[in-house]
């Protein structure tokens, strides 16, 4: 059977088709890992004012370049109640990221980069989740996988139905708010999928330390699918 790494060795698109209304000639990569300060004193990213002048004052530095991290990054994001459990009095957060974050404007158009057909659409309006969501089912060479869509405007749902089929560069959804998203400051949390595992509302894009090694299957590395490196 084809591994996902050798599916893209051969058809990987450009960051470019999931922004096509934007311009940039590099990648560039703020650490918001666990113990790095990025968001002062605010590391659960609750100041959202603190947060977006810390990435502005980022994105200034590196002028000509896309934002994106956060791959199998530990965020302390997440290390709230919402996110924990207690296990044999092992107490763990569900914090490790499994997709990458792209830090660009609202209402940025986002666009597919394979064609595909809208499985989920829905709004997850709970604080710190997706709010609205999009995940897109593809099939390249006889493979099935998803590329999920979080934190979009609300009017991106009614864009893009469940049962929707999409063209690659085709206009999928609009970034959304800290009103409509979850409460972040605006960005489109990507993922890829494997394996929607039967869910059709919602899908982790944290995982459990201790379970990291079966997501680590279920969502591999964006980076995979890209052109441009995002490491």
């Amino acid at each position: 059977m084809m591994t996902f790494e050798t599916l893209f060795k051969t058809n990987k698109v450009s960051l470019q088709t999931l922004f096509p209304t934007l311009k940039f000639s590099e990648v560039a990569i703020p650490d918001m890992s666990v113990g790095s300060h990025f968001f002062g004193e605010d590391p659960q990213h609750e100041n959202l004012e603190l947060a977006a002048n810390r990435l502005q004052a980022f994105q200034e530095k590196y002028s000509n370049a896309l934002l994106a991290n956060g791959y199998l990054e530990e965020r302390s994001f997440y290390n709230t109640k919402r996110f924990e459990r207690s296990v044999n009095q092992i107490t763990e957060y569900r914090n490790i990221h499994l997709g990458t974050d792209f830090w660009v404007p609202a209402r940025t158009p986002v666009h597919i980069p394979f064609d595909g057909t809208v499985v989920i659409s829905h709004h997850n309006d709970f604080h710190k989740d997706y709010g609205p969501l999009l995940v897109i089912e593809h099939i390249i060479a006889e493979h099935t996988f998803y590329t999920l869509y979080g934190h979009l405007s609300q009017d991106s749902l009614a864009l893009s139905p469940k049962g929707k089929q999409l063209k690659n560069g085709e206009l999928a959804a609009y970034l959304g708010d800290e009103q409509e998203n979850g409460h972040w400051v605006p960005h489109l949390h990507f993922q890829l999928i494997t394996d929607l595992l039967g869910e059709t509302e919602n899908y982790n894009g944290v995982a459990f330390p201790s379970e990291l090694e079966r997501w680590k299957e279920l969502c591999p590395d964006p980076d995979l699918i890209f052109e441009e490196s995002l490491h």
